[in-house]
């Protein structure tokens, strides 16, 4: 007879490696947007809203999918979730228009939007509360590989088979991990005839109203929420759209090039990940205290990119910048262990997506506002059919990064005493 862990661990690593689809999916756009947009003779305005269409509508499903999770449980909506990534994807493949680009890349965001809080339900289920950030860090630890791939690795895959044989090709890779999820995922231990180990909800049947005023009206969800917001939504604009453009042009690297240095980013992520809770531990599990000091190091940074270096760090400094960007923002997965502590299991699928959601409406708006800014200021030259926009011009409307980092100071403050009030069981229970 198979065990509780063989069952755990089973819909952990097949839950994870959609996550690693949906990290690829939501960072592909970096590598492929130059041949795209020479293809379908696009715009940076219209480039910014093709990526841009996946953050909206990823924000925007935030709370249906955290509702429906609660509802329904995270084998249906990963599966389906996974499904609909798969057929963005070869649709965004085969299109032979800008419109049709729009409806692959709107269904990537449906689909990518409910992947990453199913895992965090299952292992809410699964995991005990001490397991839990570790399982966490692990997460984001494999996840991130996805944006690793969609760095240089995607780049030379876009060299040897094309953006559309790429795109198309992940998305049936998709396609297949739906199907798995339908034949080995259960909603829960008693389905395999275990009892949980971790946090199950006592109720099918949800308030809808009294959801969202619990949610809505929890300080400590909110600071969680500008926690990604500051921490991943800059991160995410830089590298998974804007970043190999911007160094393509500055040091005039080849795509492969540029997407390697962006890669630096991710394996800072990945490296975070899983030094997360050691470092945790040096701060005596004090969540706001952590991320206020990853904001704090990251608003650096910023600073020394864009004012100390004019935009243009030395080549040899450019790698351990982007590591230090990437280990910096690691402290976002704090967020979804803290929240265990504020809400009920019931609402524990709402509070994670309504937190998510931060990381995409600071994507969104970062993209929108560059793209735009971008155009406003295009002054009509172009390179092998492709809009070229100067160094200045980038490096100019780069300071949002900054901006945005140094907003993430101030939010930690939010809800800290009540955090310092829980501190202290939050420290039995982690040990």
């Amino acid at each position: 007879m198979k065990s509780y862990n063989f069952y755990k661990w089973r819909i952990w690593i097949i839950l994870t490696f959609s996550f690693v689809l949906s990290l690829f999916h939501r960072g592909s756009m970096g590598v492929i947007s130059s041949p795209m947009s020479a293809d379908l003779n696009a715009t940076a305005t219209q480039v910014s809203n093709i990526a841009s269409v996946t953050f909206y509508t990823y924000a925007l499903m935030q709370i249906p999918a955290g509702l429906l999770l609660d509802l329904y449980g995270y084998r249906k909506i990963s599966g389906f979730g996974v499904l609909l990534t798969g057929i963005g994807s070869i649709l965004h493949g085969i299109t032979p228009s800008i419109s049709l680009a729009y409806m692959g890349r709107l269904l990537v965001g449906l689909g990518t939007s409910v992947i990453f809080i199913s895992v965090l339900k299952a292992q809410s289920i699964w995991f005990n509360q001490r397991e839990f950030t570790r399982a966490s860090g692990l997460l984001s630890f494999i996840g991130n590989m996805g944006g690793m791939l969609a760095t240089f690795p995607l780049a030379i895959l876009v060299a040897y088979m094309g953006w559309r044989g790429s795109m198309t090709w992940m998305g049936f890779l998709c396609v297949i991990i739906s199907l798995l999820i339908f034949i080995y995922v259960k909603n829960h231990p008693n389905d395999y005839g275990f009892e949980a180990k971790g946090k199950t909800g006592i109720s099918q049947k949800i308030n809808l109203k009294q959801a969202l005023k619990t949610v809505l009206l929890n300080r400590s969800i909110w600071r969680n929420f500008f926690a990604l917001f500051t921490l991943v939504g800059c991160t995410t604009a830089f590298s998974g759209v804007w970043g190999v453009n911007y160094l393509s042009t500055v040091y005039h690297l080849t795509e492969t090039k540029a997407s390697f240095y962006i890669s630096f980013i991710l394996i800072g992520l990945i490296v975070g990940s899983l030094c997360i809770n050691k470092i945790l531990s040096w701060f005596k599990y004090q969540i706001s205290l952590c991320q206020r000091i990853a904001s704090t190091l990251m608003t650096l940074c910023w600073i020394y990119f864009l004012i100390i270096a004019n935009g243009q760090p030395p080549l040899s400094i450019l790698p351990i910048l982007l590591f230090m960007i990437g280990f910096f923002a690691t402290a976002h997965i704090l967020s979804f262990t803290d929240i265990t502590n504020y809400c009920t299991p019931d609402n524990n699928g709402l509070a994670s997506s309504f937190i998510n959601a931060g990381e995409f409406i600071a994507s969104s708006l970062i993209t929108l506002l560059i793209g735009t800014f971008l155009d406003l200021t295009y002054v009509g030259s172009s390179t092998d059919a492709v809009r070229y926009y100067s160094a200045s011009q980038y490096k100019l409307c780069f300071f949002i990064f900054l901006f945005i980092s140094a907003l993430g100071i101030l939010t930690s403050f939010i809800s800290c005493k009540q955090e310092q009030e829980k501190s202290s069981s939050t420290l039995t229970t982690t040990h």
